[in-house]
Parts: C-alpha cells; structure tokens; sequence
C-alpha cells in the first residue's frame, strides 16, 4: 500500500510529521511493502503565489492513503470521495506510524464538524487547533 505523510521537511523514513496536512510543505510517498519513500512538493514551484494545493501534488501519485495529524472536514471528505483512507497519526514519526499501519493499530479519521467546534480556524481569540498551519522563517518555499 502506497501512504502519503505530511512531513516537515524529506528525512526518509525518520521524517517527523507537519501537524496539518493540506498546508504541509512536502509529502512523503511510502511504500508500505518496501519501505521505499518519494517526497513530492505540496507547492506549485512555477506559481508559488498560488500556495498548497494537496490534491494537485497527489494526482496521479497512485496513493492509497495518507496518515495525518490535523485535517479540516472539507479535506476529510474531498480525499475520501478521492478513494483514500484516512488514518489518524498516533506518533510524529513516520517509521512509528508505518509501524501501527502495519499492526492494523491506526484508526480511520472520523467527521467532527470541525468548523462548527472552532478547531482549524486561525483565530488567535478562540482554543484552535493545536497545530500549526505557518512555515515561520522558512522562504525557500510557498507561503500556504
């Protein structure tokens, strides 16, 4: 199975996840049989004005699923009418979750009317979502 992570910069396998997936600057593509890893880019390096956009980076990828830490319902829906699975990170590890992945120990991400509870809304005023959605001091790449 071909799983997609959300991964704050292209480590392999020791990877540490970036907390939300559709503003995550790269991929990492791993091959759940081989362990091998391909990282793509989650920014369009020719219109990088345009920002994050997972569904294109994803096209075409022939992935199977993807592990996150953070995900808004919006992106939870589009990537299930995609076909993918969408499991729930239990560690900031790659190696870890491929590990549960592989013990069946990884559960499916589930609706939570995440607007209508305030997560994943960028307002300092409300709780928010405990990850963050910036790339402070990183100009190398888009600004998602």
């Amino acid at each position: 199975m071909k799983l997609c992570f959300p991964v704050v910069q292209d480590q392999g396998l020791e990877s540490t996840l970036f907390g939300h997936f559709a503003s995550a600057l790269l991929f990492l593509l791993v091959d759940t049989d081989t362990d091998e890893c391909v990282s793509i880019s989650n920014c369009d390096e020719l219109a990088p004005e345009a920002g994050c956009d997972p569904f294109k980076a994803l096209v075409n990828k022939n992935v199977d699923g993807v592990v996150v830490g953070g995900l808004g319902d919006g992106f939870l829906e589009m990537l299930n009418m995609m076909g993918l699975r969408v499991f729930e990170a239990q560690s900031l590890s790659v190696k870890e979750n491929i590990e549960l992945f592989r013990q069946d120990a990884l559960g499916i991400v589930e609706m939570q009317n995440s607007a209508e509870a305030g997560r994943c809304d960028d307002d300092e005023e409300s709780d928010g979502c405990s990850h963050s959605h910036n790339h402070d001091g990183d100009d190398t790449h888009c600004d998602c």
